[in-house]
């Protein structure tokens, strides 16, 4: 075995024998002063072709703290009754009360001050649906035994959503023209800023041996 092939051997051998643990740190930085950070609150990234959008959903007092679901939905103009949840990661197509229950985006046990969503995790293709497909940010309450259908119901009784984003009729050169919410952009003061750094840590396996081959040459 020339030495190419012994390097190979021994790191294969190091890796097969080796699992990987998240190690967690936390950086707290403190300042005297409180500063403002300040975002937009909606993002347009990419063209229709690759098109991502973040949102951030500011929660009135009136709700916070509540036990929530966050819904992202997509809706086609040409077919107002079919109806897509973003469920995680996943499009779900909803065709009756049957589809509602996992179709949230988010859950929250206590909503907090402000959500942030990605319509898109990845950025995704609507050049085939422009002047079509709409979509749509909103939330509803249940209690801890009930599930997203009575959330997702009393969204809707409540009228509490809101359409985030048409495309366009014809091509523009700017997809940001597609926003139906007003562009605007958030603060929140701080004087606290905490980071989190996570590092995957090798684990060798119980029992695991690295050594020379018996052909080594």
């Amino acid at each position: 075995m020339n030495g190419i092939n012994r390097r190979a051997w021994l790191i294969a051998a190091c890796c097969a024998s080796a699992t990987y643990s998240l190690a967690q740190a936390t950086e707290v930085t403190e300042s005297s002063e409180t500063t403002d950070y300040c975002i937009p609150q909606t993002s347009v990234r990419g063209g229709y072709e690759d098109l991502m959008i973040d949102h951030n959903m500011i929660i009135p007092p009136s709700d916070h703290f509540k036990r929530a679901d966050v819904f992202i939905a997509a809706r086609l103009k040409s077919d107002p009754n079919a109806l897509w949840l973003l469920s995680g990661i996943t499009w779900k197509s909803i065709e009756s009360a049957a589809d509602l229950p996992r179709a949230q985006y988010k859950s929250y046990a206590q909503l907090p001050l402000v959500v942030p969503v990605s319509v898109f995790n990845s950025p995704f293709d609507v050049t085939g649906m422009m002047g079509d497909v709409e979509l749509w940010t909103g939330y509803g309450f249940r209690s801890e035994i009930e599930s997203t259908v009575e959330s997702f119901n009393e969204m809707v009784a409540a009228n509490r959503f809101e359409i985030l984003w048409e495309a366009p009729s014809q091509l523009s050169p700017f997809p940001e023209l597609g926003l139906r919410v007003p562009y605007s952009e958030i603060c929140m003061e701080t004087s606290v800023v905490k980071k989190t750094i996570l590092t995957a840590e090798p684990t060798v396996g119980t029992g695991a041996t690295v050594g020379n081959s018996a052909t080594d040459n």
